[in-house]
């Protein structure tokens, strides 16, 4: 087992990353996120078809813009990759996601916490996007949990913040069908970890096959937001947050549900597990 070095981790040098974009991009994001499933659904072909003069970005699309892929498994950063887990994701939009332009993104770390020996270590990393003028336009923040990397002395994480969705009956409910193929598809993007289209990879991990990316899961999500709570209104996001609670393998099919006041979260029936849970949505007025 690899050692984990919090110091190492620290030091190591995230690149920066520049990244320019198409309409075509835009549509690439949007159907490997569900859209278009319905090919005569107005909603989702505006989302789906960048020949459209009404074409727009999803917001989630900030996700993979400028992504500098997951550095985290890379050797001089000491965390072993077979240990990591993605467990919560936060985005706050700063301007709407256009459907073309040029984007920076810088990432550092901005905490390592201890669980002790035995335990875990919390990784808390930032990514800021930056559009060509210099403004920001995004800023997403991560935590990952590396399995059994505690015991280095650090301080021990913060209390999570604990947020059920409310007792009643959601407003929404929503089941997406994902494809066999989804993670393949949504790999397109960008987000190229083998552990995604590689059943070795996955096997290596403790998985029968490979797993549909939890961005790909919190993509479906959010476009199902945003056609609902959001009234198909991309510029009404401003923040989300979400924690990954379970995996989801493609050809799952999800299960959103989502209040009035925001909170969502991500079912997965037939395995009878909350995919995404904690999820809160703050939208503009």
């Amino acid at each position: 087992m690899t050692t984990f070095d919090p110091g190492a981790l620290r030091r190591f040098d995230i690149e920066r990353v520049e990244h320019e974009w198409r309409p075509r991009d835009c549509a690439l994001y949007a159907v490997s996120c569900g859209m278009g499933h319905d090919p005569l659904d107005e909603s989702q072909l505006r989302f789906a078809d960048e020949t459209r003069s009404d074409h727009v970005a999803l917001p989630s699309m900030a996700l993979v813009l400028a992504y500098p892929g997951f550095w985290l498994a890379r050797s001089g950063t000491t965390a072993d990759p077979a240990r990591l887990m993605h467990v919560e994701q936060q985005i706050e939009w700063h301007a709407p996601i256009a459907t073309s332009g040029r984007v920076t993104s810088t990432t550092r770390v901005t905490g390592i916490y201890d669980k002790g020996a035995g335990g875990h270590a919390f990784i808390r990393s930032e990514r800021v996007l930056h559009d060509a003028s210099g403004a920001a336009l995004a800023t997403l923040a991560q935590t990952h949990v590396l399995r059994q990397g505690g015991g280095f002395g650090g301080e021990p994480p913060p209390k999570p913040v604990t947020r059920n969705v409310p007792d009643a009956a959601p407003a929404v409910e929503v089941h997406v069908d994902t494809r066999p193929e989804q993670a393949l598809l949504y790999r397109l993007n960008g987000d190229l970890f083998a552990l995604h289209s590689s059943p070795q990879r996955a096997h290596d991990a403790g998985f029968e096959r490979p797993l549909l990316h939890g961005m790909c899961t919190a993509g479906i999500a959010m476009q199902v937001l945003l056609r609902t709570l959001a009234k198909g209104e991309p510029r009404r996001f401003r923040r989300v947050s979400l924690r990954f609670s379970a995996p989801v393998f493609p050809g799952n099919r999800l299960l959103v549900e989502a209040w009035d006041d925001g909170s969502f979260r991500v079912r997965v029936p037939q395995r009878d597990v909350v995919a995404i849970d904690q999820g809160v949505l703050e939208l503009a007025a």
